[in-house]
């Protein structure tokens, strides 16, 4: 039933390919000029069209190469299979299930273990989801098989595939005089645009603590601003009372950082005073700065450079300029930071 099902998805794919390969044939022939449209006599080229909406076009363009990879690999399948004259009498699926793919039942520890690496929530955990991480377990085994036959296939057969990743763009983001901890020539950079009430934020700041700890100095974590004041009201003074305690030193900085974090969901003005005091900050200073609103222009700043990146939500990471969106678990930022590592 889950080989038929994932048959299913990958000629729905299929389906949406042509249409977006007919669209984008019909794009290419009109983008055929450099110049896209004029207004008396001056030209706008197509260059211009593509400036503060890189990574929009990038997802896009990943997101053709992943359907046209789909169906391409769809089409391999099934012309593979029929290579096989035990294929014959028999129906794709009916051969995957015999030949290519058998799942071994999943446990409930390996269930437990999932949950536990990620990272959801205790008050989520019932029945129906612990069902349906089975089922994505069993799919996931029957995908790693496929995959694995289908590369042995390849070693087998002349196979050449010319289909090519679209490239991915690299943001260039100013992070003069904002915190950071780690490596200071560190090889690897990642910029955190976050917000101390957002409870994702909160979630991958233990990520990026997992992080500085395997990887000591061979990583550069900076903190930026993007408080989101339209959905956490203290968000914005929160941001401002970190600078207030960067003024008094960067590891300070971290100190109320980390215990903002720990505490995002009651960040009044009179808690983080409160914060300021235990960690052991200058209390007069540190509240004349909170309160005079001193800070508030930079994160506004900071605000407005994450608008101008097209950043639309919290947490977004720049790891060496590549985006990573969203508290992804610890093995994406791995790979990225492993890969940039080894460059």
């Amino acid at each position: 039933m889950l080989v038929k099902k994932m048959l299913v998805k990958i000629k729905l794919l299929a389906g949406l390919l042509l249409c977006v390969v007919f669209g984008a044939t019909f794009s290419a022939s009109a983008a055929s000029a450099d110049v896209a449209a004029s207004l008396n006599g001056e030209n706008i080229t197509y260059d211009s069209l593509t400036k503060g909406s890189e990574l929009e076009i990038y997802e896009a363009e990943k997101a053709l190469y992943s359907l046209q990879m789909a169906n391409l690999r769809k089409l391999l399948i099934e012309k593979l299979i029929k290579l096989d004259p035990r294929s014959k009498e028999m129906s794709e699926e009916q051969y995957i299930s015999q030949y290519i793919a058998q799942p071994k039942p999943v446990t409930d520890a390996q269930i437990d273990a999932f949950i536990v690496k990620r990272r959801i929530p205790q008050d989520k955990i019932n029945t129906n989801l612990k069902e349906q991480v089975r089922r994505y377990m069993m799919s996931q085994q029957i995908s790693e098989q496929i995959d694995s036959w289908f590369n042995g296939q390849t070693k087998k057969h002349n196979i050449q595939i010319n289909l090519r990743e679209p490239e991915e763009p690299r943001f260039d983001v100013d992070i003069e005089g904002a915190p950071y901890r780690g490596g200071e020539n560190a090889k690897v950079t990642i910029i955190e645009f976050s917000d101390f009430e957002c409870p994702y934020c909160s979630r991958a700041n233990d990520t990026l603590y997992q992080l500085s700890k395997m990887y000591g100095d061979k990583i550069k974590i900076v903190y930026k601003h993007f408080p989101l004041s339209s959905i956490h009201p203290g968000a914005e003074k929160a941001a401002e009372a970190s600078i207030c305690a960067q003024e008094q030193g960067m590891g300070n900085f971290w100190k109320l950082h980390d215990k903002m974090f720990e505490n995002y969901r009651n960040l009044s003005v009179g808690i983080i005073k409160d914060m300021a005091k235990e960690i052991g900050l200058n209390t007069e200073s540190f509240n004349q700065c909170l309160s005079t609103g001193k800070y508030a222009a930079r994160v506004a700043a900071e605000v407005q450079q994450a608008q101008r990146l097209g950043i639309q939500s919290t947490p977004a990471f720049y790891v060496n300029g590549r985006f990573i969106k969203g508290a992804q678990p610890i093995d994406i930022f791995q790979q990225m930071i492993d890969e940039e590592i080894n460059q």
